[in-house]
């Protein structure tokens, strides 16, 4: 017995999944590559001025009409007075190269920790590997002209007054700290809020100096798996060292609504069960000169049994034709049902739901934790959920 379902009780809801992956020192499954701009060697598994040429070609070229180079300037050195933001590349760096089926759809951003000889290093969500260090003490000096002083790890002071005065907004609900700034929005994570004395401490503010920022070591590429070490590399990983990241998938859940009226699925497929009285059948042979039969009547179906009623009237379930007031067809529950004496007037139980594709294929199997009876009387509602 099949039914199609209409689009209308059929839901699919995207929706993120991150599973937390660690890696050490010495671990097979991921690669620790050498970009090396002077080296000559070609022989080994790769040549190390290659991967270096690689690296500046994709992400290090200023090219923001690249993909994958929508944010940020680049420079080949480390300056205190730039952008926050910009991305730096020296002549030698290290790259941890993270297979894709563990990066799926991208590493989530904030989720890169690497600990390295003791130093733990994070991922700001921007892009840049960089000493966590990097809190910042809002004070709230003036409330009408929203003039702010920012306040770094090593107590370096900054002023957003004139002409570009921030405005903060702070959700403590949420842990969020909204800044605007030189027409710029910016959400943080808010570490603390003192009431009294108006001061907040924020997990990052991108738009202050790198100097504020915490010290930068290298880049997180989250969508291609790279985690490139581009500042004082030769002396990274070279010993003891773990990486902890959570990768993304996107899960639909698939949400669909059964609905079975009363005068469906309420008939007993048993064979031995049944009787069919008035169905008709022909033939046919199609183009490819099978014969086929087809159903074009599908008659009546009634109880395969004999029963004798209180009064003494026998009730034969095998013919529409009864004595007494009691009827014989599966359609008349109401008159028949209640001399059934397993309250079930062989109405079908549903253990199990099976969902077919447009060419009749099943593609899913539903099982229910207990059997339903198919109500003759009420329509019966199933939801069936599932991931994919």
């Amino acid at each position: 017995m099949l039914k199609r379902i209409p689009k209308s009780d059929i839901s699919i809801r995207p929706f993120k999944a991150y599973k937390e992956w660690s890696y050490e020192s010495g671990s097979t499954q991921i690669t620790v590559l050498e970009a090396d701009l002077t080296s000559t060697n070609l022989s080994g598994l790769y040549p190390k001025n290659s991967i270096h040429g690689q690296l500046r070609a994709q992400f290090y070229n200023g090219n923001e009409d690249n993909p994958f180079l929508r944010f940020g300037a680049k420079s080949s050195n480390y300056e205190t007075s730039t952008i926050a933001k910009e991305r730096y590349f020296e002549d030698y760096a290290k790259v941890i190269s993270i297979p894709q089926i563990a990066v799926g759809e991208g590493i989530k951003k904030f989720s890169v920790t690497l600990v390295d000889s003791s130093t733990t290093y994070v991922d700001d969500g921007y892009g840049n590997i960089q000493d966590p260090r990097d809190s910042i003490i809002l004070s709230l000096i003036d409330n009408q002209t929203n003039e702010v002083n920012f306040t770094d790890y090593i107590n370096n002071v900054y002023s957003a007054s004139s002409p570009y005065p921030a405005t903060v907004f702070v959700d403590i609900e949420n842990e969020e700290i909204r800044i605007v700034y030189s027409g710029d929005e910016y959400s943080q994570q808010l570490v603390s809020y003192d009431v009294e004395s108006g001061i907040l401490v924020a997990d990052d503010l991108p738009f202050l100096p790198e100097a504020a920022q915490g010290i930068k070591i290298g880049n997180v590429f989250y969508t291609q798996g790279l985690i490139v070490l581009t500042r004082d590399a030769a002396n990274r990983l070279n010993s003891g060292w773990t990486l902890d990241y959570k990768s993304t998938e996107t899960i639909y859940e698939n949400e669909f609504l059964l609905i079975v009226q009363p005068d469906e699925f309420n008939v007993s497929q048993n064979p031995s069960a049944v009787e069919v009285v008035g169905k008709e059948t022909s033939t046919y042979v199609d183009s490819d000169g099978v014969v086929r039969k087809v159903t074009t009547n599908p008659g009546v179906k009634y109880i395969r049994k004999k029963s004798v009623l209180e009064n003494g009237d026998i009730l034969d379930y095998r013919f529409s034709g009864t004595t007494g007031s009691a009827k014989a067809g599966f359609e008349h529950w109401e008159a028949s049902s209640s001399v059934d004496s397993t309250g079930s007037f062989l109405a079908p139980f549903i253990t199990t739901i099976g969902l077919y594709d447009d060419n009749c294929d099943l593609v899913a199997v539903a099982k229910l934790p207990q059997p339903i009876k198919s109500d003759p009387e009420l329509p019966v509602n199933f939801i069936v959920r599932f991931d994919t």
